[in-house]
């Protein structure tokens, strides 16, 4: 691959990641909605864990990557997504503190999310990525 393509699908992986991110922070975390993610399990742990959304998240992915074994390619991009998706929210964390639900309903922040999150995972399975987490298990 020539290394424009790779700059491009990068920036296209990094893209999708901070779609998944935005439908993570905006939609999920404000309704403490969990729809089976790592994500959403992070959501969970954080009313008993003292830690942060992305915090938790990136430990939860860094410990899936170390015990599942990975294609290369898969494995290269899915690691960068890993690290990237935590940081992501940590800085929608930091931007937007008070983050509340922008629909009011749990039912319809779920809704929302799931086409959001849908959006950027297809832009990642597409290139042979994943955002982390189950989408690792979902891969093998």
């Amino acid at each position: 691959m020539k290394k424009w393509e790779t700059i491009r699908e990068f920036i296209m992986i990094t893209f999708a990641t901070v779609i998944v991110a935005a439908a993570v922070f905006f939609f999920l975390m404000p309704s403490h909605v969990s729809v089976g993610s790592i994500s959403g399990l992070a959501i969970v742990l954080g009313n008993f864990v003292p830690l942060k959304i992305s915090a938790i998240t990136f430990i939860l992915n860094m410990l899936l990557l170390v015990l599942l074994l990975i294609g290369r390619e898969f494995g290269a991009k899915t690691v960068y997504t890993s690290f990237l998706l935590p940081v992501v929210l940590a800085v929608f964390e930091t931007a937007f503190p008070e983050n509340a639900s922008i629909t009011n309903d749990a039912f319809l922040d779920m809704i929302c999310y799931i086409f959001v999150v849908s959006i950027g995972l297809a832009m990642l399975f597409n290139r042979n990525a994943s955002s982390g987490g189950l989408d690792i298990v979902a891969k093998l």
